[in-house]
């Protein structure tokens, strides 16, 4: 009996909460956006430089998860964000993970969140597409409005059914506690072995060999990096959003953008086609103005403004209501 206790208590500090599972998760949804925002701080003010990085930011930040994930699930059986709050993966059974469940985790870790997200740019557009009425009665419009479809429900599913398995996983009906770990066979657990913390305390007690800190301390070192910047992250997260209860008229007035050389020569007309606006849509980074369907398609081959060459996505257009 006292055995079976001792077993049932070492399984119950071993499964984590619920808000540890939600907290990683957050993290590791934080880091995109974050990144992002570096990238388009870049671009914006030294486009000759960084210009690349707004068109390319999700091919660099593949490139950049790709070797983050790979560096942790290498030395640590857990992503970037798992490892922060103690976690670490193993399979159902318990057992250590294999290269086949590390390169499967690897690839639920970075490629489907990358397909994702190129996924949901499309998805943006051709529901922006609809709300202005541009969908056509054709093969392609009706192709685009069963993608929606099909879109809104997978979600929708997704959704429910990652609630009942948060859930089961509470009233210990599941050992997985996420669905994609689910579809791999594994599960999360509490990490038992020496966190960074322990190594900068064995080095300054003098507890380790020059081996040992030559090859740790840059490790290590760069470790305790990724793992302040993600504190940090999460702070500024936290602090946006209890800023993020403002009222509209509390937001300071942007003037527009001061005129160019160019503004009298596209005066009333689309810059693109140079004929009279047909569903006029400003691009706020630049102030002009253009057909909807013209600047649509240009910035999702271009990802520029046309006339000033000043980084923007088809989903920064803005629709003008102006009298005709």
């Amino acid at each position: 009996m006292a055995e079976n206790a001792a077993n049932f208590t070492q399984i119950l500090q071993e499964k984590p909460s619920i808000f540890e599972i939600i907290a990683q998760k957050s993290l590791h949804d934080t880091l995109h956006p974050a990144l992002q925002r570096v990238a388009l701080f870049l671009s914006s003010n030294f486009p000759q430089k960084f210009g690349w990085l707004n068109k390319y930011y999700e091919e660099t930040y593949l490139a950049l998860n790709y070797v983050l994930q790979y560096q942790y699930l290498k030395y640590y059986d857990s992503s970037f964000s798992e490892n922060f709050y103690g976690l670490k993966r193993v399979t159902l059974s318990n057992s250590k993970l294999s290269e086949q469940n590390k390169n499967l985790s690897l690839a639920v870790l970075v490629i489907l969140p990358y397909l994702k997200r190129k996924l949901e740019e499309k998805i943006a557009i051709y529901k922006l597409e609809s709300a202005e009425g541009c969908l056509r009665k054709d093969f392609e419009g009706r192709l685009k409005r069963l993608i929606l479809f099909s879109h809104s429900t997978f979600e929708l599913t997704w959704g429910v059914l990652t609630l009942l398995n948060y859930l089961k996983y509470m009233s210990n009906g599941t050992d997985s506690q996420l669905l994609m770990l689910k579809l791999i066979d594994l599960k999360l657990v509490r990490s038992g072995e020496q966190d960074v913390g322990g190594f900068w305390s064995a080095l300054f007690k003098g507890q380790l060999s020059l081996t040992d800190v030559s090859v740790g301390l840059f490790k290590n070192s760069v470790v305790t990096a990724l793992e302040v910047t993600a504190f940090f992250l999460q702070f500024l997260q936290t602090w946006n959003s209890e800023k993020s209860n403002y009222k509209m008229t509390d937001l300071p007035v942007v003037p527009p953008p001061p005129p160019d050389c160019k503004s009298k020569q596209y005066k009333g007309k689309c810059p693109l086609c140079l004929k009279q606006w047909l569903i006029p849509t400003v691009l706020p980074v630049s102030g002009y103005i253009f057909c909807f369907r013209c600047i649509l398609r240009y910035l999702s081959e271009n990802q520029k403004c046309p006339i000033t060459n000043l980084p923007a996505k088809p989903l920064d257009i803005v629709r003008l209501y102006v009298n005709e």
